[in-house]
């Protein structure tokens, strides 16, 4: 019976090669199309929209895009101080341990390099949205996460969990925080193999951890299993980064109850929801089987547009705690793996509320 199957399933797509469709429903979608079936594609009607180094996008009819099982470039969005103490980076930082020499690449909505908090630690990046070298901040959100992280506490309440650690920034997110998987994945390979592509080379960033505050909405979201098949190629992506030793570090999203959302239900992401002040999970916080650590999510100051400063909620803010509490693992033992850092920042039962914990990143430290 299975190889019957496989036979019909092998004629229908003989058919597809041979005989393009001439005519469909006028409704069509962006979808992401790897390099190797862009002719059927093409063939098929579908225009070209924008062409990346690692996949392609293309314009399709809904009814094609169907039959050739291709993904759709799903829009993701930004999903929406008192931290340090809740974590006990404080601690941490009392004893010369700021995250120095380390590095962070947070894809965002870019970075605000003006600001006195964020100044500093500028390491460059790339404008995947405006496909340029120049990833200023026209939204405010990405500045936030990357304030959470490295802020050096001009305003004494905003003080990031590592100040001394140095950020890369990918704007893969709009002046409306909104963007594409198209742009994340490609932003993933930029921020492992360098602006020349090539892994192993002088212009490596040598990233400790990918900060990616975005998610979907329902229906994309995910309770009860985790979503790696829905979109191969970000999970491809992001396998890659861990195969090259550099963790990936996602929003659970904040649905609640409905699931965990987009690149956080991946498997090998370290996914981090949201508590408030007295570690109570957040009633926004995503919730499912693919959540693995929670950290202070809830009200939480850092940097914005201009030289502002704004609180902000959301498992965004959680996101970039737990890649600052990295930064500062990996100052410590800096021949950590990635599972190595994941082990240190989880240690107990786990639940699909909590994941393995809230992180405690004086214990992470000394794990």
């Amino acid at each position: 019976m299975k190889i019957k199957n496989l036979l019909i399933i092998l004629f229908i797509i003989s058919l597809v090669t041979l005989m393009p469709i001439k005519s469909y429903a006028n409704k069509e979608k962006n979808v992401i199309v790897e390099k190797k079936d862009i002719n059927l594609a093409l063939q098929n009607g579908c225009t070209l929209v924008k062409e990346l180094k690692h996949i392609n996008v293309l314009r399709c009819n809904e009814d094609v895009a169907l039959m050739l099982n291709l993904q759709e470039d799903l829009e993701v969005f930004a999903v929406d101080s008192g931290a340090n103490t809740q974590i006990k980076a404080n601690l941490v930082q009392d004893s010369g341990n700021m995250g120095l020499g380390r590095k962070v690449v947070v894809l965002d909505s870019g970075y605000n390099y003006n600001h006195a908090e964020l100044s500093s630690s500028y390491l460059g990046g790339k404008d995947f949205v405006n496909n340029d070298n120049d990833p200023l901040d026209d939204n405010g959100h990405g500045s936030h996460v990357a304030g959470l992280i490295t802020a050096d506490g001009v305003n004494s309440n905003a003080k990031g969990v590592a100040p001394n650690t140095g950020i890369i920034a990918g704007k893969v997110l709009n002046a409306q925080g909104s963007g594409s998987f198209s742009s994340i994945i490609e932003a993933i390979y930029w921020a492992v193999d360098g602006n020349d592509g090539v892994y192993g080379t002088q212009d490596d960033f040598n990233a400790d951890a990918i900060s990616m505050s975005i998610g979907t909405n329902p229906p994309y979201t995910y309770s009860k299993t985790n979503c790696d098949n829905v979109l191969p190629s970000l999970t491809a992506a992001i396998n890659y980064a861990i195969s090259k030793n550099v963790a990936i570090v996602s929003a659970a999203g904040n649905s609640g109850g409905a699931g965990v959302s987009i690149p956080g239900c991946i498997s090998n992401s370290i996914t981090v929801g949201a508590v408030d002040n007295k570690d109570a999970v957040a009633s926004f916080s995503g919730k499912g089987k693919t959540v693995d650590v929670t950290a202070p999510g809830v009200s939480l100051l850092s940097a914005w547009t201009g030289t502002s400063y704004v609180y902000a909620s959301g498992t965004s803010m959680a996101t970039p705690v737990t890649s600052g509490t990295i930064a500062l693992i990996k100052y410590q033992h800096p021949s950590y793996t990635v599972t190595q850092v994941r082990n240190a920042l989880g240690k107990k039962g786990f639940d699909t509320s909590y994941g393995y914990g809230r992180i405690d990143a004086y214990s992470a430290v000394n794990y």
